[in-house]
């Protein structure tokens, strides 16, 4: 993929030039573009580090704010710019990653703000437009909950480029997990048999189901009778959750994150 492959957003609307907005405004939109892209990516791809992931940018246009960006990876950085901008113009971001979300709604608070619309090109030897971020877009406050967990089942495939698991979990749904190259050969070995699998999920808020899962490690799978296994939990738990005294308000707080004043 050619090196001179780049990410613009183009900022229109009464006031859109830079003269006319706040460095720190500026500043902070260019943050929240480098980091909606790269967490874009790190889902994807697990095993990179976040420091090698540049959204460097490359030029501001003149007239109305234009951004444009030069991705030091763009065969990762391109694909996952479209995927986002696919939401956006889906108005569905169920498949994106926390901090894309998160991102997504500053630049979207922007827009508000100056009542002007954002709008996603790339440049790969044509200039194509991909997804208007408008004031009426809604970027919701609900997004995947994610933390580290163990899931019990079964390996049924594992293989790729980028190593992939097919998971069947004991109530029969099946996961695709990421999974580091040497994880990989282990899991291979495992084929066929119960294991658990111990990494990071990310769970949908509202259905509550694992979205994305990447194995950090794999143990064989024991089975224990559930009054262990009650006992096992309260024992980890202890005391942690009696000074909660709102249970509603916790769980709220949890899933969406604390109310802006």
């Amino acid at each position: 993929m050619a090196h001179d492959t780049t990410v613009e957003i183009l900022l229109t609307g009464e006031g859109m030039s830079p003269g006319k907005i706040r460095s720190k405004e500026v500043a902070e939109l260019i943050e929240s573009v480098e980091e909606m892209i790269a967490s874009m990516v790190l889902r994807d791809h697990p095993d990179l580090k976040k420091e090698r992931i540049v959204i460097g940018l490359q030029n501001i246009h003149q007239g109305s704010i234009g951004l444009e960006f030069c991705p030091n990876l763009p065969e990762l950085t391109l694909p996952a710019t479209l995927r986002i901008t696919q939401s956006i113009a889906e108005n569905d971001f169920s498949a994106l990653p926390i901090s894309t979300i998160s991102s997504l709604r500053k630049l979207s608070t922007f827009t508000r703000r100056h009542q002007c619309n954002a709008e996603f090109f790339t440049q790969n030897g044509k200039l194509e437009s991909l997804a208007v971020l408008t004031p009426e877009t809604k970027i919701p406050d609900s997004y995947p909950l994610s933390g580290e967990t163990t899931i019990h089942g079964e390996i049924t495939r594992v293989g790729g480029a980028e190593p992939r698991v097919q998971f069947k979990t004991l109530d029969n749904k099946t996961i695709y997990c990421s999974i580091s190259k040497p994880m990989a050969k282990k899991a291979g070995t495992k084929l066929y048999t119960k294991v658990e699998l111990h990494g990071t999920a990310e769970w949908n808020s509202e259905t509550h189901e694992v979205e994305n899962f990447h194995i950090n490690d794999i143990s064989d799978y024991e089975e224990a009778l559930p009054t262990v296994a009650f006992q096992e939990l309260a024992e980890l738990v202890g005391d942690s959750f009696d000074k909660i005294n709102d249970v509603d308000q916790f769980i709220s707080e949890i899933r969406y994150g604390r109310s802006e004043a």
